[in-house]
């Protein structure tokens, strides 16, 4: 799966590929090919690729037959965006700041292979309520998902339709850092609040006629006759992964709402879309402990947040489960860069005294060791 990681130059080098015309919003010809298709690309269509999505250590075999892990531990962040009405152009500020994003997550996830997903999703009323990526780690293909999207840029603003969002993200997806016992990360944004009940028939319209047969082969059980709430949906959520809602916005309703859908401890304010590199970074570093709640002012002012935006930011952080990575079981024995597993299903890496002893008795007995 290579060793390839994402950096400016291959950003930059995307965009001129894949988003050439800067006057123009960068999903143009996604959007032109989608209305009149009626198809969304398979790489953001929910229902494409397997439904399910995955994040995936990337492991490479050696001469010896171990698999040796390239980059580190995947860590997956899912982000969906609404693109409703007066939040239209939130794909081009969520490519505009793909760097930074990038940048600073990977400055408060030292180690980790990261993997991004960032998604939109509309209203039920729309042609496309949700586009959902794959997991990746290089510019150019998060990029090219990016303006494959297809945001309807309509509608009012109350309720909207991200549930159907977080019930891909709770029963459709596998990151792999769950098996090692540790969480992803999760990020939804908006301004408005949702409908409190899934629809089966939208369900089946967004993910395909399979989608409960793959939650069921995702290792979920779901009653279709009885869907479980948003409520139920985050929940669930919440038991595999670092879950958080980002208000754009400070509509006292929409607060309440996700409130009670996500706790008082996860609603997030996010003066505004351009500045979520910064605001998801504050809240990974916390959770990670890699960032400290006093130093978050300062990180903050070091990456271009005006003082007033600081201060509220640092408030509405300062509520969250602080150090709740740091504190699962595994987290100091996470699989690093350049560990050797005998399988490649392997969870956890061999111990390198074993490495070496293997090694020994195989020089004792004249024949040539060539384990990586």
């Amino acid at each position: 799966m290579g060793h390839s990681t994402f950096s400016r130059d291959t950003f930059s080098s995307a965009v001129k590929r894949f988003a050439p015309d800067p006057s123009g919003p960068v999903t143009l010809k996604a959007e032109q090919h989608a209305h009149k298709t009626g198809k969304l690309n398979p790489l953001v269509d929910p229902s494409g690729y397997g439904v399910i999505r995955r994040s995936l250590p990337r492991l490479e075999q050696q001469p010896s037959g171990l698999w040796k892990l390239n980059v580190g531990t995947p860590m997956a962040i899912e982000t969906r965006v609404d693109t409703t009405g007066s939040m239209g152009g939130n794909v081009d500020i969520a490519l505009r700041v793909l760097p930074k994003i990038h940048e600073l997550s990977s400055g408060v996830l030292a180690g980790y292979d990261l993997q991004i997903a960032t998604g939109i999703f509309g209203d039920i009323s729309d042609k496309f309520v949700l586009c959902r990526p794959q997991f990746e780690m290089e510019a150019e293909k998060i990029v090219e998902q990016l303006t494959l999207m297809v945001p309807e840029r309509d509608g009012g603003d109350t309720p909207e339709d991200p549930h159907y969002g977080l019930f891909g993200a709770a029963y459709l997806t596998a990151a792999h850092i769950c098996r090692l016992g540790l969480k992803s990360y999760d990020f939804t944004i908006s301004d408005a609040p949702a409908r409190n009940l899934l629809d089966e028939r939208e369900l089946i319209r967004i993910f395909g006629d399979q989608v409960f047969e793959k939650v069921v082969e995702n290792g979920h059980k779901i009653n279709h006759h009885d869907l479980p709430t948003t409520k139920d949906v985050v929940q669930n959520l919440l038991t595999h992964a670092h879950a958080f809602f980002l208000q754009v916005g400070s509509d006292s309703f929409t607060t309440s709402f996700w409130t009670k859908v996500f706790g008082k401890d996860r609603v997030v304010v996010l003066p505004s879309t351009e500045l979520l590199p910064q605001v998801q970074s504050a809240i990974i570093g916390l959770t990670e402990g890699t960032l400290s709640l006093k130093a978050v002012p300062g990180f903050l002012r070091e990456h271009n947040v005006n003082q007033r935006d600081a201060d509220d930011i640092t408030r509405s952080v300062a509520k969250i489960p602080i150090g709740a990575q740091a504190a699962l079981p595994n987290f100091s024995r996470l699989p690093k860069a350049g560990d050797l597993f005998r399988e490649k299903t392997d969870l956890w890496p061999i111990d390198p005294n074993e490495i070496e002893s293997a090694a020994g008795v195989e020089a004792e007995s004249g024949d040539k060791v060539n384990w990586v």
